[in-house]
Formats: C-alpha cells, structure tokens, sequence
C-alpha cells in the first residue's frame, strides 16, 4: 500500500509543475485556473524597457513560485509579464509544462541586461512532464522575464538590452 501512495504522490508532483526553472520540477506548489483573465496572484513591479514602454510584471520571489510560473494560468495581455528573481547567477532552463499559451522568455543578469531570449515559446502539449522540452539555459541569469509571445518582436529586445525595474 504504500508503495501505491509513494507512486501516486509522484505523479502529483509532475502534475503540479509549470513554465518554471527545471531545477524546480519537484515543488508543490498550488495553481490557478486557466479560465478568466490574467491577474497578479501577488507582488508586482513595473519594468521599463529600452523603447520607453513599461510593463507590469507578477512577481515570482520564493521557490514555489517559481515552480508554478504560468501554470494553469490565463494567457498574459501584451502590457503584463511575470518576472522571476533568483539569488544567484547560473544556467537556467525553463519549461513550458501545463502552460496556456506561447511565452517569450528573457533572460537577464545581475545588470539586468539580457543574455538569452527564446521567442514563441510553445506550450508542452505533452500531459507526461517528463516529455517536455527545456529552453535557455545556456547563459547565466539572475532575473527572467516571461511574457506574451511576440513581445520582443514588438518591442524590439535584443541580447544586450538592458531593462529597469
């Protein structure tokens, strides 16, 4: 019997994990819906970008939070964003699993300038987390800021750039 409750217990940690850094995949963290529109679900911080717009960005600080991303959540409007906040500077890969929509993926570092972008990033279609492709990683971040696809296409973010928040 316990073996059954181990098993089930795993599944529901790959249940439960999102667009988040795969160092993260283990959390159990709660969710949202998918339904409705797109609001914070807690601090927020304006980000200013080099052509002069700003954004509203959800604030991800803990582990938890950032396990859970933009999962189960309803697609972001093109003035919003989600900005994670690590501690360190390393390697991050992210991952779309159980996400609503295509992201844009920015990374940045301690200067917050950016150092990896991954545009239109699909959704995992798969419902097996272990199916799910990772992207970035190959810089080291300190901050991520996760958006609508298209937005640095309609922003015109490039490596380099450099963002205020």
């Amino acid at each position: 019997m316990k073996s059954v409750a181990a098993w089930a217990a795993a599944i529901g940690v790959f249940c439960v994990c999102a667009c988040s850094p795969t160092t993260q995949r283990d959390s159990q963290p709660g969710g949202s819906t998918l339904s409705g529109v797109w609001e914070p679900e807690g601090p927020t911080q304006e980000v200013r970008l080099p052509d002069g717009s700003v954004i509203e960005a959800e604030l991800r600080l803990t582990p938890e939070e950032q396990a859970t991303g933009m999962m189960f959540r309803p697609q972001l409007p093109p003035d919003k964003g989600m900005l994670f906040l690590f501690s360190t500077m390393e390697p991050r890969a992210f991952w779309m699993y159980q996400t609503n929509a295509p992201l844009d993926i920015i990374w940045m570092d301690d200067n917050k300038r950016i150092v990896e972008i991954s545009e239109n990033t699909p959704p995992c279609p798969s419902r097996d987390a272990r199916e799910c492709p990772t992207y970035g990683g190959t810089a080291h971040s300190v901050y991520v800021l996760e958006a609508a696809a298209g937005f640095v296409a309609r922003h015109n973010l490039k490596i380099g750039d450099q963002l205020e928040f």
